[in-house]
């Protein structure tokens, strides 16, 4: 596969790329994801008998808005790839399920969080795991090489979505799926929101209108689109998204 070189990205972007690394360090290291994260992880759908049965390390570790992994059929799948892993927590669900023979690569933009990763997937069997500092909407993978993608609110961490959307098209297979939870809004976001300059950095300051997500679906070559499971997110929505390459 020939690659072109990119050029670098406006202030803004890379302000707002560096504001979420250090957040989501912050959030790793001092295992504050979530103020109580059995609560949000099965009010999410995490089954509460595996999220019991956890290390109690791996499972300080959620950080979503849903629970994707659920909703990936493990047969037959060979590599998944989990894009803004966090804590690693999905991943580690998937890597129980997944044959032996089966990768995942989990892949976030902060080293950190996959620091943290890594002592969230201490002890889980299955499929290998492999840790990977990248920026989705520019991924360091071939063509196909995945036969399916997950993301638990880090879509919408996105600077570029249509990118982060054209990339996930690129690396799957013809048939695979992304399978994703993300957080979607009805109308404007509250002006506190709007005027807050961490708002990008904390999921909220990137949300878009449901309408506007599945053009962007659309627009990337996906098809067989759902959107649904609407459930409140403070101000906006999370949902379910499903689609097909």
């Amino acid at each position: 596969m020939t690659t072109t070189p990119k050029s670098a990205p406006p202030f803004w972007v890379a302000q707002t790329k560096q504001l979420i690394r250090r957040r989501y360090a912050r959030l790793a290291s001092t295992d504050a994801f979530q103020p109580d994260p059995r609560t949000k992880a099965i009010d999410a759908g995490c089954p509460a008998a595996w999220y019991d049965a956890l290390p109690v390390r791996a499972a300080q570790a959620f950080s979503g808005c849903g629970w994707p992994a659920g909703d990936l059929d493990p047969a037959g799948l060979q590599t998944v790839i989990d894009l803004g892993c966090g804590g690693g927590l999905d991943s580690r669900f998937l890597a129980e399920r997944l044959s032996a023979n089966a990768q995942i690569i989990a892949l976030d933009l902060t080293p950190e969080a996959l620091t943290r990763a890594r002592d969230t997937l201490t002890g889980a069997g299955g499929a290998t795991v492999r840790l990977l500092a990248a920026d989705m909407e520019s991924l360091p993978l071939p063509d196909g090489c995945a036969d399916a993608v997950i993301a638990n609110a880090a879509l919408n961490l996105a600077t570029d979505k249509p990118a982060a959307f054209a990339e996930i098209v690129r690396v799957l297979r013809p048939g695979g799926h992304l399978v994703a939870a993300d957080l979607v809004r009805e109308g404007p976001l509250p002006p506190e929101i709007l005027a807050n300059p961490m708002a990008m950095a904390t999921s909220l300051g990137g949300v878009t209108e449901e309408a506007e997500l599945l053009a962007m679906l659309e627009g990337a070559g996906l098809r067989d689109i759902s959107i649904s499971g609407h459930c409140p997110f403070g101000p906006v929505m999370a949902v379910s998204v499903i689609a097909t390459r």
